[in-house]
């Protein structure tokens, strides 16, 4: 505590949260004047204003003009490896940051970024923390087609900067580094890159996060969580040897898709796990990366679901729902031919396929089909087979031998693969008592393991663990985990 009250002090005695950075100003005529020309205010108060005040605009606001004035008037100091002064710069920013952070983290105060992968799994980590009373936000650059539900969504400022200026979005993202190291302690990011560009270069020329900006983060005292969606760990020769049905075995284009080569793979991986506060996994991933700490973080909002009626409440055709993003990754072909040489032998069944559609246009399939064929030969079940047990919804899901999924003796999961999924289905035509049992059990399981509230408990676990939190913030998080009803 007398730590806290001693910079309290010095922050009133200098009249800024940036001491270092507005001592840097009174040494450097340049970014002297870069301070004039961003802010009227006079005193040492003008480097929040100038620097992160506008940062934070930027964020919030996407504000064109203002985002080119910040970045021409800190062009000399953005990179910083680009000279001594911008070096100096980022060390005084740094020094700064991890004064504030230890502030916030004395004051009982967590504030986290999800980012910068724009998949619809990053709400629901979003919401985990914040049911644990953590300030959380998520951070994009791009969107896809399927979701868009995020807190700071940065792809048309973005796409207007290259548009107009080229390679200056490439400083862009180091403003909106300053924005994030200024306002967060605890970042979780998937492996195949962070917030500063061009990723990778250590293992892979694709995927990775910058490992500068992976210094950043442990020089400014934040704590980073490591996570892995699938392309940003996927190795080709470690998943062939999983057996004879798995992810790589049907790729049309092996290099392309995923990380695919083994040694910059791995070495990628381990350079990610030396900066990682820690390194975080499921499923099939626990296989794959090394170290990694088994969460499920294939997360749910239960309280969003509403499950549907018994599938054994149905009668006419059975119809078999498959909503793959890569029809090849998920054994698409071999679905098709099963569902084909049934309807040949005159069987009542129908195939509803969707592909790369919006994310609330399958949840509303899930309530129109019989059960949800999620993949045959990746061996691993994901989010959207997750949904579709949230919502009462049969799956019908390859799993490899020992993958590590929630409860595995507990999951309602119907297994097939590409030499059973025909059996499976006549099996189901023939009698939908199995389905009516997987439906049924499906949104118990996904609130025990997989909704927000049983995210938030792991996340807890996981803080508790590894943060080096402060007595009264260890307790605090613990007192909020316990009161998470799953």
């Amino acid at each position: 505590m007398s730590s806290k009250l001693f910079r309290s002090a010095r922050y009133l005695f200098e009249g800024t949260r940036f001491p270092n950075l507005s001592r840097f100003a009174r040494k450097n005529q340049k970014f002297e004047a870069a301070l004039s020309a961003l802010s009227p205010a006079r005193g040492r108060a003008r480097v929040d204003q100038a620097i992160v005040g506008n940062v934070n605009r930027i964020a919030a606001e996407g504000d064109y003009a203002l985002l080119t004035t910040l970045l021409d008037a800190l062009r000399p100091f953005l990179n910083p490896d680009q000279s001594p002064d911008a070096r100096d710069f980022w060390d005084a920013l740094v020094a700064d940051c991890r004064a504030i952070a230890e502030d916030r983290l004395l004051s009982g105060e967590m504030n986290s970024l999800w980012g910068v992968t724009p998949i619809v799994n990053l709400s629901s980590g979003v919401a985990a923390d914040r049911a644990l009373g953590v300030n959380a936000r998520s951070l994009v650059f791009t969107t896809y087609h399927t979701s868009s539900n995020f807190d700071f969504v940065c792809s048309e400022i973005q796409a207007r900067l290259v548009a107009e200026r080229g390679e200056d979005w490439f400083l862009f993202r180091w403003l909106m580094l300053i924005w994030a190291i200024a306002n967060f302690d605890f970042f979780h990011l998937y492996n195949d890159r962070g917030i500063i560009e061009p990723a990778g270069g250590y293992g892979s020329p694709r995927f990775g996060i910058a490992v500068r900006e992976m210094e950043i983060y442990r020089q400014a005292g934040k704590r980073l969580y490591t996570y892995a969606y699938g392309a940003d760990h996927r190795t080709r020769e470690k998943n062939l040897a999983l057996g004879k049905w798995n992810f790589c075995s049907e790729c049309p284009d092996p290099g392309v898709y995923c990380v695919c080569d083994d040694a910059g793979g791995a070495a990628m991986l381990q350079v990610i796990r030396e900066y990682s506060t820690a390194v975080v996994a499921h499923g099939l991933a626990m296989k794959l990366i090394p170290g990694a700490r088994n969460v499920p973080y294939l997360t749910v909002d239960v309280k969003k679901v509403s499950p549907g009626p018994s599938r054994s409440q149905r009668g006419g055709k059975l119809v078999v729902g498959h909503f793959p993003n890569h029809g090849y990754f998920k054994g698409t072909k071999y679905l098709q031919g099963a569902v084909d040489a049934l309807q040949a032998e005159g069987h009542a069944v129908e195939l509803l396929q969707l592909s790369g559609r919006p994310h609330n246009e399958i949840l509303a399939a899930m309530q129109t089909i019989d059960v949800l064929v999620d993949q045959l030969i990746s061996g691993s079940f994901g989010l959207t087979a997750v949904e579709a047990m949230a919502s009462g919804c049969p799956v019908i899901c390859y799993l490899h031998d020992g993958v590590a999924v929630a409860e595995r003796e507990a999951c309602p999961v119907i297994e097939a693969n590409p030499d059973t999924i025909k059996q499976v289905l006549h099996q189901l035509i023939s009698d939908r008592t199995r389905l009516s049992e997987a439906g049924a059990a499906g949104p118990q399981y996904v609130r025990k393991n997989y909704s927000v509230e049983a995210l938030g408990k792991h996340l807890a676990d996981l803080y508790l663990a590894t943060a080096d939190l402060p007595k009264s913030l260890k307790t605090r998080i613990a007192e909020s985990a316990r009161s998470l009803n799953s």
